[in-house]
């Protein structure tokens, strides 16, 4: 496995991953979905007459949006509380709430399964949800999976600096536990193609400027204060030059910075039980 991320115990892993829509609460961020690298990309590979899943789809921005814009898209979360939310801003929404390593899905049902920010926090890794993800998808059906990517300056500077404030908040007596893992472009590949998939494309997935996600979740972890309270407002903006800074990089070589890798891949091979 690639780098891991360690932070406050009180949380689960699961539980640090629902805390983006948990901030936004009242609301779901439809628009953040147009403003990702990733929004050109998807709409030009998802299926317009197949059934697309959202497997760990929180409180559902992107099967809201993709509804809007003409797909079939359901969502899967193991939270009731974002699968109550996003019923309330799409009544017309199919969303159940589940576990991505065991879908409440038939074999081959499938046609695109995405998965945004999901695999990464389960420390034994991704294969099982891959597993599960493969199980439903019929032959040559599409995967899009988005995780953290360990890019080439978390591994040369963020990722020492982590090592660093990790040590620290240990010594000190603070409790942490995993979070999430961020894996290199290769390594997904790597275990894409382990689960049964073909692999036709990878992409850097950022916000466009001025916001950014890898440096702004860099700087949250390495600042963390549990006390502080996150504004949405605020949120993947980092102030004055810092965030003159990163967006000159998102813009300039997103490959540098970039907060997810996204892998586009086919299913191939045999599928599981």
């Amino acid at each position: 496995m690639s780098y891991k991320v360690h932070l406050l115990d009180a949380l689960t892993p699961v539980e640090w991953s629902q805390a983006t829509w948990k901030v936004e609460r009242t609301t779901v961020p439809v628009d953040d979905c147009t403003e990702e690298l990733l929004h050109p990309l998807l709409l030009e590979a998802l299926p317009r007459d197949g059934l697309c899943v959202d497997a760990g789809c929180g409180s559902a921005k992107w099967p809201i949006h993709l509804r809007r814009v003409g797909f079939n898209v359901v969502g899967v979360d193991v939270s009731r509380e974002a699968c109550a939310l996003a019923r309330e801003t799409d009544p017309g929404l199919g969303v159940t709430v589940g576990d991505v390593r065991r879908l409440p899905l038939r074999s081959g049902s499938v046609d695109a399964l995405l998965s945004f920010g999901v695999v990464e926090h389960d420390e034994r890794g991704p294969d099982e949800a891959l597993a599960e993800a493969r199980r439903v998808l019929r032959d040559g059906g599409l995967l899009v999976l988005s995780v953290p990517c360990d890019n080439l300056l978390r591994r040369l500077v963020t990722n020492r600096l982590m090592n660093r404030v990790t040590r620290r908040r240990r010594e000190s007596g603070m409790r942490l536990g995993f979070v999430e893992y961020r894996f290199t472009a290769r390594e997904v590949c790597d275990f894409v193609t382990r689960a049964g998939f073909r692999v036709e494309a990878v992409h850097p997935n950022e916000y466009r400027p001025p916001r950014t996600v890898g440096l702004w979740v860099d700087w949250q972890n390495i600042t963390f204060d549990p006390f502080r309270k996150l504004d949405p407002a605020t949120m993947f903006r980092l102030p004055g030059t810092w965030g003159r800074v990163a967006s000159a990089i998102v813009q300039r070589a997103p490959w540098l910075a970039c907060g997810e890798v996204v892998v586009f891949a086919r299913a191939t091979g045999a599928r599981g039980a």
